[in-house]
């Protein structure tokens, strides 16, 4: 299973945190990161990782908005190969958004962006997820790098839609920080939290703007070879399609496996052959997913245990703490008070 992004994920981090008068030797000392690493772009580096370089750098600079800050060292151009390609000669808006949600799986499992639409626009979902690995985590928290990535699809929008321009909403899983003026300046006053989903809202009409002067396809490298590798290395095409049918049916009202084979588009018989044959199935894909989503509320918000318990679809508070205890080995509330 993919978790590896580059280290351009972290691009500006340097620069920023000499600004506190901080040593990023000791922040990456802190998380088991290599400092040398950082000056190698092209060297890959954990998620997981890469989130706890983010926490312990916000906890070490005493800054809660660290990641927002990083946010103005960054763009799109911290994308991979092909993906930085697409996501630059995307025709439109509509389009850029639907090659995030082609593409980024397919560089890392780790990442993904959800699209939920509705009449008046669509909201893009931004995913973290922890845990795919061997890797330990240090932080359980994901505040700083859910907040960088949307703080950068902000910064590039505004490109098209105007220096002025703020989404019509935002929304986070995790808790509100009790000053929200730094949030305000990027995101806008329509910042909502304790959410189900990390969303960035868009409406039609902006969907529909155009993001690219044209599409140059003579420039976009053929990959085919490198993306059946890394579909060797990784989860193929059809189990990412199915987390990403997951995800967005537990951010709605149910998720069952005659819903997730419906939106793949198969019969049910089909779709759990499928599975089977990727030495899969549903339920376990589906408590992972919850596992994870329980750990980032745990960590991030001050949900209650009933309240997450119903997010995630579990028949009662009882049913969702033996859950978490089987795979945590503490309970909930145990859990949330060993990283508070």
């Amino acid at each position: 299973m993919k978790d590896l992004i580059t280290v351009r994920a972290l691009n500006g981090v340097t620069e920023l945190i000499e600004c506190y008068g901080v040593s990023v030797e000791t922040i990456a000392r802190r998380v088991g990161v290599d400092a040398n690493n950082l000056s190698c772009p092209e060297l890959e580096i954990s998620v997981v990782k890469v989130n706890d370089f983010l926490e312990e750098a916000a906890i070490v600079c005493e800054d809660r908005f660290f990641g927002i800050k990083l946010a103005q060292y960054q763009s799109f151009d911290i994308l991979e190969g092909d993906l930085n390609m697409l996501v630059k000669y995307a025709p439109t808006i509509r389009e850029l958004l639907t090659v995030f949600v082609d593409g980024l799986a397919q560089h890392c499992q780790a990442l993904s962006v959800c699209l939920l639409p509705d009449r008046g626009g669509v909201s893009t979902c931004y995913e973290t997820r922890g845990g795919l690995s061997d890797v330990q985590e240090t932080h359980g928290k994901r505040v700083q790098g859910i907040e960088l990535g949307i703080a950068i699809a902000c910064r590039e929008l505004k490109a098209v839609l105007g220096k002025n321009w703020r989404p019509s909403r935002v929304q986070f899983r995790h808790s509100a920080p009790q000053n929200l003026e730094p949030l305000k300046n990027v995101f806008g006053s329509n910042i909502f939290f304790n959410q189900d989903v990390n969303a960035l809202y868009l409406t039609k009409e902006e969907c529909d703007r155009q993001w690219a002067i044209e599409t140059l396809k003579e420039e976009l490298p053929d990959n085919t070879e490198e993306r059946q590798q890394e579909n060797k290395n990784g989860n193929s095409p059809f189990i990412l399609a199915v987390d990403q049918a997951m995800i967005k049916l537990l951010n709605g009202d149910s998720c069952t496996v005659q819903k997730v084979a419906d939106i793949l588009g198969l019969k049910l018989r089909t779709f759990q052959y499928r599975l089977s044959q990727e030495n899969k199935t549903y339920q376990g894909i589906y408590d992972d997913i919850r596992f994870d989503l329980a750990k980032e509320y745990l960590c991030g918000s001050n949900l209650m245990v009933i309240d997450i318990s119903d997010r995630l679809h579990f028949t009662d508070p009882t049913a969702f703490s033996r859950f978490f205890k089987i795979r945590a080995g503490v309970s909930p509330a145990a859990f949330r008070k060993s990283i508070a």
